[in-house]
């Protein structure tokens, strides 16, 4: 049966999602301030070229190399890019607290710069850029209070009065606070809303998955397959096609439809599906029949869709031979491919009511023989090479 589903497990998913999500925001982020960047130094290189203020030039020139570089290397850690944009929202900041004054878009900065951390970073981030952000408007507000800014303000600044400073910074620190916490909030609703319903998926899933598991055991109760050849198929084809290059977003594909690969049969009629013997022509058509009646179960589930490689094309063969498209080669799907390897060996080591099992070995050398024929020759090399080091583990332990 498949394993439940940790909590720990999809806490995990979601958690990767969302610094996907972030990685990709400090990206665009990143590239804008390094479009507006390239105005701002050629304004700054004009105001240089004028004033001589040169150590000025060098500090935006090394910010905006180092801005380029985290928007660029996009293998860095999304905090350290979050971080990357917190910085520079902050020297923006204190430019324009410096330059325009209290009132101007520095402070508006400051009351945006720890909202970004939240989002770009996380609660902690958040928490740590809004205590910067009142300690840099605290000073500056101590600094035009005593007189210190008024020979670097434009236009010179007025002394404040006291009530008037006190109010302001109440307020900016306020309105701060509120923002954050209602904006942490609402992070943190919609994270656990997110995860419930990824929970409920993954629940709805399982469930999906098991009722699979019980059409495969009803197909063994019927002797329609021997007991366990699903479950072997589909653990050994998952393995297989690890080796083989299938990626691993396909693995719960490949399980359901290792697992329902001879569902077609329960529309083959018994006496056909269970006789002993030669069969007739007509037979033969019936018994062939079986991956059609896959494709038509299958194909209007679109849950099961990924499962219909295996279920409707593993008879296929190589060589064009197979049934029932008579497909050639890669023209194949590769799961199907796969699969047909394993399901023909572990029936032949199996056995039928018709037929005795064949030793490992020899049915080894089977699927040798048939690599080019029967069966997709990369795939053969894999398998034997995946089953003699099964068999060396063995021996070793």
């Amino acid at each position: 049966m498949s394993s439940k589903i940790q909590p720990d497990s999809w806490s995990s998913q979601v958690d990767d999602v969302l610094k996907e999500w972030r990685s990709r925001a400090a990206t665009i982020i990143l590239y804008v301030i390094v479009a507006a960047g390239a105005l701002a130094n050629l304004i700054i290189l004009t105001e240089v070229l004028r004033t001589g203020f040169w150590l000025k030039l060098a500090i935006m020139i090394t910010v905006y190399l180092m801005v380029i570089v985290l928007a660029v290397n996009k293998g860095v850690d999304y905090r350290w890019r979050g971080w990357g944009v917190v910085a520079v929202a902050y020297i923006v900041a204190i430019t324009q607290l410096s330059s325009t004054g209290l009132e101007g878009i520095g402070r508006i900065y400051l009351l945006v710069t720890p909202l970004c951390a939240l989002i770009l970073i996380g609660n902690r981030a958040g928490l740590i850029a809004t205590a910067l952000s009142i300690v840099i408007y605290g000073v500056f507000c101590l600094f035009a209070y005593t007189g210190m800014l008024d020979g670097w303000l434009l236009p010179p600044a007025e002394r404040l009065d006291p009530l008037v400073w006190f109010s302001s910074g109440f307020m900016f620190i306020v309105l701060m606070a509120m923002n954050f916490i209602l904006l942490m909030r609402m992070s943190r609703f919609l994270v656990n809303t997110l995860k419930q319903e990824h929970r409920s998926l993954s629940e709805l899933e399982q469930t999906y998955d098991e009722t699979l598991e019980g059409w495969a055991h009803a197909l063994e109760l019927r002797d329609i397959e021997p007991a366990g050849h699903c479950h072997r198929v589909c653990e050994i084809t998952k393995r297989l096609a690890a080796d083989t290059g299938l990626a691993t977003g396909v693995m719960p594909d490949l399980h359901r439809g290792s697992l329902l690969h001879d569902i077609g049969k329960m529309g083959v009629p018994d006496s056909v599906l269970f006789k002993q013997g030669e069969m007739s022509a007509e037979e033969d058509g019936q018994m062939k029949a079986h991956p059609g009646y896959a494709n038509d179960l299958l194909a209007h589930i679109p849950y099961l869709m990924g499962a219909l490689d295996i279920a409707y094309c593993h008879h296929e063969k190589w060589d064009g031979s197979g049934y029932p498209r008579g497909l050639k080669g890669t023209d194949i799907p590769l799961p199907a491919r796969v699969f047909s390897v394993v399901d023909v060996y572990d029936d032949l080591i199996s056995g039928r009511p018709d037929c005795e099992a064949w030793p490992e070995e020899k049915a080894l050398e089977y699927i040798r023989q048939s690599a080019g024929s029967q069966f997709d020759p990369a795939i053969v090399e894999a398998f034997v090479k995946l089953v003699e080091e099964e068999a060396a583990s063995l021996e070793e332990s």
